[in-house]
């Protein structure tokens, strides 16, 4: 019995420490390098899974703490007989649920700090939002702004890595660096300004205290001679009057002679006056009666010659009207049902039956048709059918004014042409049997409020109604001009049907009708000829790139225009293009440039000695954007390739900048032109300006008609400092000068940054280069990439290369400042390696300023370009 008892106790033990192996499960290591503890998850409870949010964690904490309050309540129940074995199963249980629950409660205090500093981050990222959205340009509220996004980045790092919030805390660390960037940038750009104005400030106050010393000398010479003078004055008016004096008393003793004289003249004058008097009254007698006899005399002839007259007259008008009744009759007999047009009709109608005096050959009404400059017979073929490649043409003709607070085309009252050099000619050819008919022209509907049509009246234009109410002036000859005041848009196809009519007493003796278009709006490519680049005056702080711009721009035949006052970013103010007119001597070409929307009080055009006739206009209201995207509806986000396959004037492409698209009146405006194509968006929605030139730009070659597309490539970008590394320069600096100034090793050892720009290749611009290649039918052989990098906000994190300008076989290029290797910019060499079997010439210019304001040479300048030499119109397939 009692081997039997040693027997049970053993198997008893042994199953004890089974059940405490199997009670007390395996420890699970949180990943939290900073406190290293362990937590323990105790097999019985129910739930079995490891916490994953601070609301599990407490019911874990409560949940331990009633399983220890429920072992100390019942310490024994089994059912066997106490043992040393359970008391150490029951030690064992309490202390792997103490130790559970102080872990717990460990985990509990580092994410309930962790919530805490996430709370206040989230609060100090919110005061930032509001000064971000209500501050004004003072550098108070952006350094402000940029203090707070500090504080919550800073807030954000002391989250512990273990925590539940560590991966959103990181993502939010990202996007509120991405904010922080944004406030630096606001606050660089206030700083700035408020640097110009304090230059600009000083500059004048100089100017006032040179200008108050010159004036007072000024003055002070002008007291001494105006004394002189004075002195000299005085002396000559003395004298003047001594001699006044002297002459007044001779002329007092010859007037006492003269009246005297008067006196027996004026005795001898009144007898000869009496003396004509009488035979004047006696001549007047004569005559009246000689008068009495003549008028009797006409009387009689007037009233025999009044009945001639009368009798005349009225054998005239029996005669008239037997020949209109003949006329009307066979009329009649010829087509008894063909109805009458009207004067309302736009379309091409039906000829209406005609006259022998009225046929077509003796109505001509045309414009210039086949565009060769001249209006004739040629120009009949195919005139009530308009398309860019066939048909008149009528210009594009905005007024200069002073206050343009009303569109153009809404103006009502227009008296003369605004340029009668831009007018398109329409000639009226009559025989001279219809200068007893009255001649009406009228417009369809949708054009008319958009055209302005004149006469030609001796020297001068007079305006013309188009809605049939008001005759023209009859000429055998008549010339009318036509312009237009818009091009076609969104509401307006361009298209303009003239109807011109001879009517006889309400009856319509012949009409004839003519389809003109308005001149397309061409907006040139960045391989065109420049004759003019525009840069803003920014004080001290761009002296050096100006200077180094006129060094760059001068040789090559064009000319650098420096505008005072103007905004930095010269390339956003406005897009110029052009139009194209025939002429008889030469193809005739206006420039027109579109207008930036985003400041309406700017209505001042700046122009140059090629902008004679320089048309400026505006599309659409300005668009109030937030301030991510407030830079997307400026005018360096619209650009045009040189032509393509099936588009020989280029085709037009923009920066879609995602959430916000690119202007719609504007873009529904370069549709309505249709001679560029269907717009073709990229994505530039990951860029900070959301601009597309940040990133695309077509430069031409040396080969006349070729051209390569240069496109920015973060992934070069990362290869190049990998490159320099494995050469030895990892101690060398990058961006040299710049506020983000480093060592290539360093940028390397930003993993980040490195991850971040590769991404953006792989999502963003390989795909972008995809879309060009299929869009703009590009060739691997015509693309090249350019070393970029960008930070996580989107700005070029070294001065860009591709926001270049080319002028006349050289390109103006942003000095990338990378490392110098043997007194070279390998940076730069890397770029004249890539565009060296093109041929084309490179300029590195110091834009340091627009650099540190995020921006680059081509944003900075703006620029002219020559318009193409062969006509649009027969650079087209017909019918286009």
């Amino acid at each position: 019995m009692r081997l039997v008892k040693y027997i049970a106790i053993a198997i008893i033990n042994a199953f004890g420490v089974v059940v405490g192996i199997i009670w007390v499960a395996v420890p699970t290591t949180v990943a939290q390098p900073a406190l290293n503890y362990q937590l323990a998850l105790s097999g019985r409870q129910p739930e079995g899974e490891t916490p994953q949010s601070l609301s599990e964690l407490y019911k874990l904490r409560d949940r331990l703490k009633v399983q220890l309050d429920n072992l100390a309540k019942n310490p024994d129940n089994t059912p066997f007989s106490p043992e040393l074995w359970k008391s150490e199963i029951h030690r064992q249980q309490s202390q792997t649920l103490a130790q559970q629950l102080q872990n717990v409660q460990s985990q509990i205090q580092i994410e309930e700090t962790a919530k805490y500093n996430w709370d206040e981050a989230a609060k100090l990222a919110s005061q930032a939002v509001v000064i971000g959205r209500t501050a004004k340009a003072d550098p108070a509220n952006w350094e402000q702004s940029q203090r707070l996004w500090q504080i919550a980045i800073a807030t954000l790092r002391l989250i512990p890595h273990g925590s539940f919030l560590t991966d959103r805390a990181i993502d939010k660390t990202i996007e509120y660096q991405g904010n922080l960037t944004v406030a630096t940038y606001e606050l660089q750009i206030a700083r700035s300004v408020e640097k110009i104005r304090a230059e600009e400030e000083q500059i004048k106050e100089l100017e006032r205290q040179e200008f108050e010393k010159k004036e007072q000398a000024r003055k002070e010479i002008e007291r001494q001679e105006f004394e002189k003078k004075e002195q000299a004055r005085k002396e000559l008016e003395r004298r003047e009057f001594e001699k006044k004096e002297l002459v007044r008393k001779e002329l007092e003793r010859q007037e006492l002679a003269r009246k005297e004289l008067e006196k027996k003249e004026l005795e001898k004058q009144e007898l000869a006056r009496k003396e004509l008097e009488k035979q004047e009254l006696a001549r007047k007698e004569l005559e009246r009666q000689e008068l009495e006899k003549q008028e009797l005399a006409r009387k009689e002839l007037e009233r025999q010659e009044l009945e001639k007259q009368e009798l005349a007259r009225k054998e005239l008008e029996r005669q008239e009207l037997e020949k209109q009744e003949l006329a009307r009759q066979e009329l009649e007999q010829n087509q008894p049902t063909t109805p009458q047009p009207t004067t309302q009709e736009t379309a091409t109608p039906t000829p209406a039956p005609v006259t022998p005096a009225a046929s077509p050959s003796n109505f001509f009404f045309a414009g210039d048709t086949n565009r060769d400059g001249e209006i004739d017979r040629q120009d009949e073929l195919g005139k009530e059918q308009w398309s860019l490649s066939s048909g008149a043409l009528v210009p594009f003709n905005d007024k200069k004014s002073d206050s343009p607070k009303i569109p153009v085309w809404q103006e009502t009252k227009v008296s003369a042409p605004r340029r009668a050099a831009m007018l398109s000619q329409v000639h009226l050819k009559l025989p001279e049997n219809f200068k007893n008919y009255q001649l009406f022209l009228t417009a369809d509907s949708l054009a008319a409020p958009h055209i302005s049509v004149f006469q030609k009246v001796g020297n001068g234009w007079q305006a013309v109604d188009i809605s049939g109410a008001k005759p023209l002036v009859f000429s055998s000859n008549i010339v009318l001009g036509v312009e237009s005041k818009q091009f076609a848009d969104r509401n307006w196809n361009g298209l303009v049907n003239l109807r011109a009519t001879a009517s006889n007493n309400g009856l319509e003796i012949a009409s004839n009708t003519i389809q003109m278009g308005v001149t397309p709006w061409i907006m040139p490519p960045n391989t065109a000829a420049v004759t003019e680049v525009q840069v803003s005056d920014r004080g001290s702080a761009n002296s050096e790139f100006i200077s180094q711009l006129k060094q760059a721009v001068e040789p090559t035949g064009a000319q650098v225009k420096i505008i005072q006052g103007d905004r930095a970013w010269m390339q956003d103010t406005q897009k110029n293009g052009y139009v194209q007119f025939p002429d008889k001597l030469k193809l005739r070409n206006f420039n027109v440039a579109v207008k930036s929307n985003s400041n309406p009080a700017d209505n001042n055009q700046q122009k140059s000695n090629f902008d004679r006739d320089l048309s400026v206009f505006k599309i659409g209201k300005p668009r109030n954007e937030e301030s991510v995207n407030q830079w997307a509806d400026g005018y360096g986000n619209l650009q045009v390739t040189p032509p393509i396959p099936a588009y020989p004037m280029g085709r037009v492409y923009y920066g879609n900048p995602g959430n916000a698209s690119f202007n719609p009146e504007v873009l529904d405006f370069i549709k309505a032109q249709r001679i560029q194509g269907q717009p073709v968006d990229i994505d530039t929605s990951w860029l900070l300006t959301r601009q597309v030139d940040e990133i695309i730009n077509f430069i031409p070659s040396t080969t006349p008609g070729k051209y390569i597309m240069a496109i920015a490539s973060p992934e070069a970008g990362v290869k190049l400092l990998e490159e320099l590394a494995a050469k030895g320069y990892g101690d060398v600096t990058v961006n040299r000068g710049l506020s983000n100034e480093i060592t290539v090793s360093a940028a390397l050892k930003n993993p980040a940054l490195i991850q971040h720009n590769l991404n953006l290749q792989k999502q963003k611009l390989n795909p972008i280069v995809d879309k060009l290649k299929r869009e703009f039918s590009l060739a691997d052989d015509q693309i090249i990439q350019i070393p970029a990098m960008f930070g996580y906000s989107g700005y070029a994190w070294w001065p860009n290369m591709v926001n270049s300008v080319p002028v006349n076989g050289n390109l103006l290029v942003s000095n990338p400042r990378g490392a110098l290797i043997d007194g070279k910019d390998y940076t730069q060499e890397r770029l004249r390696e890539l565009l060296l079997p093109f041929g084309v010439n490179v300029s590195f210019l110091d834009d340091k300023y627009y650099q540190e304001l995020r921006g680059n040479v081509q944003s900075a300048t703006n620029t002219v370009r020559k318009p193409e030499e062969l006509p649009f119109w027969q650079s087209l397939p017909n019918n286009y």
